[in-house]
C-alpha cells in the first residue's frame, strides 16, 4: 500500500499468516458512528507529562497514579463485565472498543467492535520521544510504545457518550490497591481517560481479549482495511 508506515505479519488462531502494511489509523468492520464534533476540552483535562501518558504528573505504574486512577474509576463507577454482558451490551448498541495496539486488532477481535489504539509506536524523533525509546531499548524492547494522539479523536467517532463503551485491551487489568492484586492495563488507564473527560458510562471486558478466546467466543479473523 503506497504510504504505509509499516509492514505487520500475524498468525491467527486458524493458523491463518496475514501480511499487510499498516499506519496507527486504521477501518474495522464496525459500522461507523455520524461524525460528531470533538470537544476541545475533552483533550485538555488530563496531564500527560514526560511519558505521555502521565496521571496527575505521575507515572500510571506509581503507587500515587495507581491511587488516583482507582479513586477516579470507582467515584464514576466504571465496571468490569463478563464476555456474554459485552454480548449484550454490544446488542444494545453499546461499541465494544479494542484499545490493544492496532496490529492486534488487525489479527483478531471481537466481531463488530471497533479498534481505537491507546499506544502507539513510537514515531517521531523529539527529545522526549527518543529518550523513551531509549528507555525501552534499555530493557530491550525495540518496539517500543508512546500515547496515541489521536485517542480521543477516534474515541469521539466511535462512542455515544449517552451509550457509553466497552473497553477491551488484553488482560482487562484489576483494580486492587498495588501489593494487594491490583494490575495495571491499557483498558484502566484508557477508562480512566474517558471518565477523567466526562464519559459516564464506561465498562471495562473482564480479563480483556485473552478472557475472550479462553471463553471459546468467536473471533473475527478476516482481514482489514488499513489506512
Amino acid at each position: 500500500m503506497p504510504g504505509a508506515a509499516n509492514t505487520c505479519s500475524c498468525v491467527t488462531s486458524a493458523g491463518k499468516v496475514h501480511r499487510s502494511y499498516w499506519s496507527p489509523v486504521f477501518r474495522t468492520t464496525a459500522k461507523p458512528l455520524p461524525k460528531r464534533h470533538i470537544s476541545s476540552s475533552t483533550q485538555a483535562v488530563v496531564d500527560r507529562g514526560s511519558s505521555g501518558i502521565d496521571i496527575k504528573g505521575a507515572r500510571p505504574t506509581s503507587p500515587r497514579a495507581w491511587e488516583v486512577l482507582m479513586d477516579t474509576l470507582q467515584e464514576q463507577k466504571v465496571s468490569f463485565i463478563s464476555p456474554q454482558e459485552a454480548v449484550f451490551a454490544q446488542e444494545r448498541g453499546v461499541p465494544i472498543v479494542d484499545v490493544r495496539p492496532a496490529v492486534d486488532h488487525y489479527c483478531s477481535r471481537i466481531p463488530g467492535s471497533v479498534g481505537v489504539p491507546f499506544m502507539r509506536s513510537i514515531t517521531g524523533n523529539s527529545v522526549r520521544q527518543n529518550l523513551r525509546r531509549a528507555g525501552f531499548a534499555f530493557f530491550g524492547i525495540f518496539n517500543g510504545t508512546e500515547f496515541n494522539p489521536q485517542f480521543f479523536e477516534q474515541i469521539e467517532q466511535a462512542v455515544d457518550r449517552r451509550k457509553g463503551a466497552v473497553l477491551v485491551c488484553g488482560i482487562g487489568g484489576i483494580l486492587e490497591p498495588l501489593g494487594r492484586g491490583g494490575r495495571q492495563s491499557r483498558s484502566l488507564m484508557a477508562a480512566y481517560e474517558l471518565a477523567s473527560s466526562g464519559y459516564k458510562k464506561v465498562s471495562i471486558l473482564q480479563g480483556g481479549f485473552n478472557e475472550w478466546q479462553r471463553s471459546g467466543r468467536p473471533l473475527d479473523e478476516e482481514p482489514i482495511d488499513i489506512e
